[in-house]
């Protein structure tokens, strides 16, 4: 007679086996990858962009799907909870890294609900204005607002967003009362600035709209100019050391198996070296960035620490 304890190897000994095998046949359907914004945004683009080079290499179509909502939350959320069979993926990005800090209930857990795939691009938040705006510079900008507190208005991304963030260490530096008006995705934003709404917008998707004329320039929130648009001054002349960088990457619900989250890294990291998706990165102001899961955890954990400090110097009340 067979014992338990045999009974209970044999079956764990299958179960790893077929694990394995739909493993090593992955991927046998669609993919979808969710973007967690509005589409038109660099959530949804990206997505879009990486979701094709990666299905042409992968053989597979790749499903985009967007699910926008409480800065990104709601689309991360749903990707946390999905099965992890290797058929559903998140184009996140530094908000997942900022949720904790800024709300009181995440749906999720943030440090271990979402695999880290492999990061994509970073991007700087840039700062502009309508073209017929009376603000020439961040400065006119900052003095309006202390002498009018409140009445300035500022668009980002929504809260626990990079845009938001960087709106919201703007205010606490130079010590001015600037009105946040958070969206569900930066084009919601820029459009409502582009219509006079809001006086000036902090988003990653603004430099085609800059280089087009729908939006002017005027400030940047790498510490240094981006290459894309030396002519802008970063934030940094005005607050030494400051440094906001947004970046994108691919997350996993956790438990995805090892073999699809490393082969799907492969990919992403070869589609990033083709000259259509770097062609296309170029007029987003993107600068291409691949990782293996394990160098991308080692950055969403640094990232993660980094901006708990930040947030707590800030005083951040999560809401």
């Amino acid at each position: 007679m067979i014992s338990k304890k045999a009974i209970k190897c044999l079956v764990a000994g299958t179960a790893l086996l077929v694990s394995y095998s739909a493993s090593a046949a992955w991927p046998d359907r669609p993919l979808t990858i969710v973007a967690p914004y509005a589409p038109g945004g660099n959530a949804d683009v990206l997505a879009r962009l990486i979701g094709k080079a990666v299905g042409e290499r992968l053989g597979q179509t790749v499903i985009v799907e967007n699910r926008p909502g409480a800065g990104g939350m709601v689309g991360s959320a749903y990707v946390a909870h999905a099965k992890p069979d290797g058929y559903t993926f998140l184009l996140g990005s530094i908000a997942n890294t900022l949720y904790p800090y800024f709300y009181k209930k995440v749906p999720y857990d943030v440090k271990s609900s979402l695999q880290p795939v492999s990061q994509v691009v970073s991007i700087p938040n840039l700062v502009a204005v309508a073209p017929k705006s009376k603000f020439k510079n961040l400065q006119e900008i900052i003095a309006e607002a202390k002498s009018h507190p409140g009445a300035v208005s500022c668009a980002t991304t929504g809260v626990g967003t990079s845009t938001y963030l960087s709106c919201e260490l703007i205010k606490l530096r130079l010590g001015v009362n600037i009105t946040d008006v958070p969206y569900k995705g930066g084009i919601p934003a820029i459009t409502d600035v582009i219509g006079g709404q809001v006086n000036f917008v902090i988003a990653n998707e603004a430099l085609p709209f800059i280089k087009d004329g729908r939006l002017r320039g005027i400030a940047v929130t790498s510490e240094k100019p981006t290459s894309l648009a030396p002519s802008i001054t970063p934030v940094s002349s005005m607050i030494k050391g400051f440094n906001v960088v947004s970046w994108y990457g691919i997350f996993a619900p956790s438990h995805t198996p090892k073999q699809i989250t490393e082969k799907l890294a492969h990919e992403v990291a070869e589609a990033l070296k083709s000259k259509e998706v770097l062609d296309r990165l170029t007029v987003l102001g993107a600068t291409p960035v691949s990782s293996t899961p394990a160098e991308f955890k080692k950055y969403f954990d640094s990232e993660l620490e980094g901006w708990g400090k930040i947030t707590k110097e800030m005083n951040v009340t999560p809401s």
